[in-house]
């Protein structure tokens, strides 16, 4: 295994003493820290590169551009291993999708949602610790862009109040600039 987590690009493998069977949702809060903090590091590092790699000599570019390849690996590496925890986390949560019904179950409680609120909830779910602008909404979780971007924020209220009856520990944030994502509450 290398340094990045990977063994092969897209195949992520895990850190020294994961466990992704564990049943404490401490665990997977810990996992997801880390990952986070892996892969803003690796950004740290990437935009630093992107940014000097004009100044350098023609042979060092050719050798820079292929740490950034390196470095995109174990970025892609790290995503998948804090999606991975993202959802073990929902699971030791006690969430349950169902996308045939549209059903979202919490702790034995059960709410059926529209059309557009699941997906919204789905892509928010697919997309951990990602902030998503309205029009990306639009255009990716139910990729009709022609909706008007009120409707986003209607369908945001709606689902933050779903959550909120479900006692899901979450929060739908909306952060200036960056857009909206489920953020989980440290309980």
């Amino acid at each position: 295994m290398t340094e990045s987590g990977t063994d092969q690009p897209g195949r992520s493998q895990p850190l020294e003493g994961e466990d992704i069977e564990t049943t404490r949702w401490e665990d997977a809060r810990h996992w997801m820290s880390i990952y986070a903090d892996l892969l803003e590091f690796k950004r740290g590092i990437l935009a630093r590169v992107h940014r000097d790699i004009a100044n350098l000599q023609p042979l060092a570019q050719k050798t820079a551009a292929g740490d950034l390849e390196i470095i995109e690996a174990q970025m892609q590496g790290y995503q998948q291993r804090l999606d991975l925890w993202y959802r073990r986390l929902w699971e030791l949560h006690g969430l349950w999708l169902d996308p045939e019904g549209r059903m979202i179950r919490h702790k034995g409680r059960e709410v059926a949602l529209t059309k557009r609120e699941f997906q919204l909830l789905q892509f928010l779910l697919d997309h951990p610790h990602r902030y998503f602008s309205t029009s990306q909404i639009l255009g990716q979780a139910w990729v009709d862009p022609a909706l008007f971007p009120e409707e986003v924020r209607n369908y945001v209220r709606r689902l933050r109040r779903i959550l909120a009856d479900l006692a899901v520990p979450v929060d739908l944030v909306n952060k200036p600039g960056k857009g909206y994502s489920l953020v989980f509450r440290d309980n």
